[in-house]
């Protein structure tokens, strides 16, 4: 009920007692009026509390409790996990692996690593395990340049080669070019699926390359199992973590961009925030965006062949929908996050723009990007490709206290990982199966509550070591054959 209503009522009936109370002693009257007045502000202030533990849906963010939220933010528990210390990535395969290798190459794997640039990371990683199955020499990994992203970066354009060559020399022999006799032959081609095991990999090209001595992999990305034997799992974190160098140029360009965090601040949070339309249309999720949301995915989705119908509702209840801008910083607030943190954001075209981005702001308005943080100049270099700028945010994302994400992508899967490798960083992954009830029903509940059912359910997506069990989730999310457990013994 309205407070201007409950005024009016209250004014009515206290205007009736007076009438009926007209005979008795002044002393009566007083009481009755300030009985009623107490009864007001007791009124007033029972609504206006319940308005101030959540933001307006219109206007989110913008009557959040902060001083709490800046109190806590301090807390080292946020920050940094108390058991890392005790871990330590590790991976140096058996010498016997080593000792296994042959000189004698099977013939020449060419690898076109498909997707964007986590995606093809994933292909680069999976193409020399491939290559050591199959006892191949690798050219260097072609890089998708047709898909969606539209990017013509080669690997040298992103990656450091040289690097990535001596790094791997023990492991596998890696050229830069096919040879000349090999340039104008067109190449056997052989479809992977996704997936397949090592036995299958050998089932499937040596006979190709016993008989042509060269074969070309398409669209490569996650061809290999999630599961394979622990030398070969230690060979991919062996690539992922210590070969997979980015170039000179991108390098620099991200450690700037951190510098001139730190130097407005000793800690920051990044968040990986996926909300584009593309992103949108692909979940199948619906945000209550009415006709023009519905209409707007409908004509995305029409980009994509054969691209599954898919349920919003199913969808969310399995935790497939990214949070919201306004749900990530809720979820940030409730953990402890105050409106004093720095927060750097690594995303692209939001769906909604900066009607979107407000409430966000608003809870945490020490709110910092890339383009934010630079000059067009600065930029200029690697504005026209989406995967180096794509490369930069991995820098900052990854040299951050706190990474957090609002989905489950490549990125964010490739950063937990390698954040689990290099001490167990503190990373924070929605549980989004639990928090689509919580962020549905939050108006009915104080912050308190609110809060404290988040802290729950976000108990084991918070990046502490031992949190996923080895061999659950993917690989790259969760590298459990690398990562090694400190002696007691001094």
């Amino acid at each position: 009920m309205p407070i201007q209503r409950k005024i009016t009522q209250l004014s009515r009936r206290t205007s009736h007692l007076r009438r009926r109370s007209a005979g008795p002693p002044s002393f009566f009257k007083l009481f009755l009026l300030i009985g009623s007045a107490l009864l007001l502000l007791l009124l007033f202030s029972f609504m206006a509390g319940s308005m101030l533990v959540f933001p307006h849906s219109n206007n989110p963010g913008s009557k959040q409790p902060m001083s709490a939220s800046k109190k806590s933010s301090s807390s080292a528990v946020i920050w940094t996990s108390k058991t890392s210390k005790n871990y330590y990535g590790c991976s140096e395969p058996s010498a016997q692996f080593l000792s296994q290798g042959s000189s004698q190459s099977s013939g020449y794997l060419v690898v076109e690593a498909s997707g964007g640039l986590n995606q093809q990371r994933t292909g680069i990683i999976d193409a020399v395990v491939a290559a050591r199955i199959l006892n191949a020499t690798l050219v260097v990994p072609c890089l998708d340049h047709a898909s969606f992203w539209k990017d013509n970066s080669n690997f040298s354009d992103i990656f450091d080669e040289q690097h990535f060559i001596t790094t791997l020399k023990n492991y596998v022999t890696i050229i830069k070019k096919l040879p000349r006799s090999y340039m104008n032959t067109k190449l056997p081609s052989v479809a992977i699926p996704r997936r397949s095991s090592e036995n299958s990999f050998k089932d499937s090209i040596l006979p190709i390359l016993h008989k042509h001595k060269v074969v070309r992999l398409k669209k490569f990305d996650y061809r290999l199992a999630n599961r394979l034997e622990e030398n070969l799992q230690k060979l991919r974190c062996k690539v992922n973590y210590h070969a997979l160098q980015f170039t000179k140029s991108i390098k620099i360009m991200g450690t700037k961009l951190v510098e001139r965090l730190r130097q407005r601040n000793e800690r920051y949070i990044a968040l990986h925030l996926r909300f584009e339309p593309d992103m949108l249309a692909f979940t199948g999720c619906y945000y209550g965006g009415g006709e023009k949301e519905i209409n707007d995915m409908a004509k995305l989705r029409k980009q994509w062949k054969n691209i599954p119908h898919r349920n919003p509702e199913k969808a969310r209840r399995n935790g497939r929908c990214p949070l919201t801008p306004e749900e990530v910083g809720l979820m940030l607030r409730a953990l402890g996050y105050g409106s004093d943190t720095y927060l750097y954001v690594a995303s692209g075209e939001i769906y909604g723009g900066e009607t979107a981005l407000a409430p966000l702001k608003q809870m945490f308005p020490n709110f910092f990007t890339k383009d934010t943080l630079s000059t067009k100049d600065e930029l200029r270099p690697f504005s026209a490709y989406s995967s180096r700028l794509a490369a930069i945010d991995f820098v900052v994302c990854d040299q951050s206290d706190v990474f957090v994400t609002n989905n489950n992508g490549n990125m964010a899967r490739m950063l937990s990982g390698r954040r689990r490798y290099f001490g167990h960083k503190r990373t924070i992954r929605p549980n989004a199966k639990k928090l689509k009830t919580l962020f549905a029903s939050r108006q009915n509940m104080t912050f308190e509550v609110f809060k404290a059912k988040l802290k729950r359910y976000q108990k084991g997506f918070m990046g502490d070591p031992m949190e996923m069990r080895p061999g659950r989730g993917q690989f790259f999310e969760n590298p459990s054959a690398c990562i090694c457990k400190k002696s007691n013994r001094v």
